[in-house]
């Protein structure tokens, strides 16, 4: 069964209510606070990642928090779409600006997530090594 999934404004937030006893989350329009969508909590997953940086010393530190120094999110989506579309991977008119991202997600984890992506054999030979 197909789901439609609901386009986010650019700034939205979330906020959870009890309703006729079932909790339900309230996604909203932060400025106007116009209704997206809501969403029963048990057909939320949630999911948590922590993301450690270590250094060798305060200079890597440095240049790891120089602004200047990374990509921006949007040059990164535009590298990808222009790799895509020169291989073929997307269609032509996707070039644009206007192609949401959970349109791009699944082909950007098609190509250049899965194929590096461990295989379940050699998790299980890495975890074999710490039991």
């Amino acid at each position: 069964e197909a789901v439609e999934i609901p386009k986010l404004p650019i700034n939205c937030s979330t906020e959870v209510e009890e309703k006729d006893g079932q909790v339900v989350w309230r996604v909203v329009e932060t400025d106007t606070r116009e209704l997206i969508c809501c969403v029963p909590e048990e057909d939320i997953r949630l999911s948590v990642s922590c993301k450690f940086h270590i250094f060798r010393n305060e200079e890597e530190a440095k240049q790891y928090e120089d602004p200047t120094a990374g990509l921006t999110p949007e040059q990164i989506i535009r590298t990808m779409k222009e790799d895509l579309l020169t291989r073929g991977k997307i269609p032509k008119d996707w070039a644009g600006e206007d192609v949401p991202l959970y349109q791009l997600g699944p082909v950007f984890y098609k190509e250049y997530i899965e194929p590096r992506a461990p295989t379940t054999e050699h998790v299980e030979n890495a975890w074999a090594k710490f039991l």
